[in-house]
């Protein structure tokens, strides 16, 4: 459980980001980002990393915070809000998590504060190119030698693989599932930029043609499979919170439009049909934040039980944030399609959130699969 000494901690550190994020990470300056070549703020980034969020995750010992993810939730959830351009995703959340989990002392000790400190930037490439993440669908396959791994074939939609310096890769072999560390930079290794809808958020496509790599690489304290399930439910849970810090975002500039907007000689918020959709978009918000946290403190509290709620936040949230900035477009009017209005840089925000690790029609059914499968369990009992 939470205690109130952590919840006043959560306070103080979303106030900090809430007033660093908007100086730093206003929409003129996003936007002067949505065609740089790198794709995010360096000089950014080093304050992430001066304030320590970039190891939030981190034990004290390997350099970090010691904190949780339920603090890792509150600085997703700022950026979220100002759609900032960041590999924290990548780098500081799902590599951070790849290493925590399944690093061995070298590997920690050689990487974790690096991340932290903002030094080094990592990413996890999970899926292939039908965006899929079951192990069937997995395309980089890993062959044995005699002293580690070659790796032939494509992992899709890696985050920030462009300004990383470390790849967590999703393979299969003949032995069974496996998670390694690969140079991006090294031989026969090649990172595609894949163009999206989202220009905040840069992706990536990386080919293997026969990439060597030691056995010292792989990670596996406890199982690839169970790394792999942990990143993709922790990766949803992200999701859920940047959508969550999205839709409250829309949400509150709307309901500023519509009270200064006037037609017909009154402010347009004070006609029916607005007030229900804003109404509406509040619901749609605050389950989505709901969700999130709730899915977010699971994580440290009762990991046991963090595939299903990880399930249920990315069931909810990601259809709540597409849900909320398109009725925000609609409510305010043409000027909402514009390119010079934000509306649709949250738009395409949400619908990327929709997809990239799964899609809310996905996690339906995985929540509906482990509920069936517990009541049949229950009752055979």
């Amino acid at each position: 459980m939470t205690t109130a000494d952590q919840l006043d901690a959560r306070d103080g550190l979303r106030d900090a980001a809430r007033s660093l994020l908007g100086r730093e990470s206003s929409s003129e300056r996003v936007r002067a980002l949505l065609d740089d070549p790198v794709g995010f703020d360096p000089k950014l980034w080093e304050q992430m990393a001066d304030l320590g969020w970039l190891g939030l995750m981190v034990p004290e010992t390997d350099g970090g915070e010691g904190a949780g993810f339920g603090e890792v939730a509150v600085v997703l959830q700022e950026l979220g809000r100002q759609l900032t351009p960041s590999p924290f995703l990548a780098s500081a959340v799902l590599a951070t998590s790849a290493l925590i989990l399944g690093g061995d002392e070298a590997q920690r000790r050689e990487w974790l504060p690096a991340l932290a400190a903002g030094d080094r930037i990592a990413t996890v490439g999970l899926t292939g190119r039908s965006g899929r993440y079951t192990a069937d669908f997995v395309e980089v396959t890993a062959t044995q030698t005699d002293d580690g791994w070659t790796l032939d074939g494509v992992t899709a939609f890696v985050p920030d693989a462009g300004v990383a310096d470390l790849l967590v890769v999703r393979a299969r072999s003949r032995q069974g599932e496996l998670a390694v560390l690969v140079d991006p930079e090294g031989p026969n290794v090649r990172v595609e930029p894949t163009p999206t809808v989202d220009h905040t958020r840069r992706l990536a496509t990386v080919h293997f043609d026969g990439v060597c790599v030691p056995g010292t690489a792989e990670l596996g304290a406890i199982g690839a499979a169970s790394i792999v399930r942990a990143l993709l439910d922790r990766a949803t849970i992200a999701l859920a919170l940047d959508a969550a810090g999205g839709a409250a975002r829309i949400l509150e500039f709307t309901v500023e439009y519509v009270k200064q907007r006037e037609q017909f000689g009154r402010p347009v918020g004070s006609f029916q049909a607005v007030k229900h959709k804003c109404a509406d978009m509040l619901v749609w918000s605050q389950g989505a934040t709901a969700a999130a946290e709730h899915a977010a403190d699971i994580v440290d509290s009762d990991p046991a039980a963090v595939e299903e709620v990880a399930a249920l936040a990315g069931s909810y949230a990601l259809d709540a944030f597409a849900r909320v900035a398109g009725d925000a477009m609609q409510a305010h009017g043409g000027i909402g399609f514009t390119w010079e209005h934000d509306c649709h840089l949250f738009f395409k925000r949400a619908k990327l959130d929709q997809q990239l690790y799964g899609d809310p029609a996905t996690h339906r059914d995985r929540l509906a699969r482990m509920r069936i499968a517990g009541a049949i369990g229950t009752d055979s009992s």
